[in-house]
């Protein structure tokens, strides 16, 4: 039996070869695709944003760390996203207390919990600058993030109503 032919949805050209079918997307599309471009920092600058997520995480030590990720909302710089990471060391616990506090990230248990609360948004304005690693890699550095408005955020209108509210009893 020619399993090649078992399936119409199968990985062939129609006459045995196993190629893949071409079109835009999945594998057939790769030979044609052009490359994307090399990765680049943001210059440094003034950027107004908006929080994509705070996760905690570990740094590649293995340290615990929070991380905040940034997607710039204005600009030639549109739709680039941004990171900035704090960690727990006895030396760094009261920048990262300081520094998260205005989030309203004021304890482990609200760290560990999912940022933004669904159905708010925090838009900011960052001062980013370009610092260069002990490796030469040119790296964005946030040096300061201004809340400057909090608010429901678009996906607000989309959410369930809670189970207390509205609906039959």
């Amino acid at each position: 039996m020619d399993f090649t032919t078992a399936f119409n949805d199968s990985n062939h050209d129609g006459k045995g070869n196993g190629k893949p079918p071409t079109g835009g997307g999945g594998i057939g599309g790769f030979d044609g695709a052009e490359p994307a471009p090399e990765f680049a920092p943001l210059p440094p600058g003034i950027y107004t944003a908006r929080v994509l997520r705070g996760e905690y995480c570990s740094t590649k030590a293995g340290a615990d760390a929070y991380r905040l990720r940034f997607e710039v909302t204005e600009g030639g710089h549109a739709g680039k996203t941004l990171v900035r990471t704090w960690t727990f060391g006895a030396k760094a616990m009261p920048y990262t207390k300081r520094d998260l506090a205005p989030f309203g990230l004021t304890t482990s248990a609200k760290l560990l919990s999912p940022f933004p609360e669904p159905g708010r948004e925090y838009i900011v304005r960052l001062v980013v600058a370009l610092q260069r690693g002990d490796d030469g890699i040119e790296r964005n550095d946030i040096k300061r993030i201004d809340i400057t408005r909090v608010g429901d955020s678009p996906a607000a209108g989309f959410m369930l109503p809670d189970p207390d509210e509205g609906g039959p009893k």
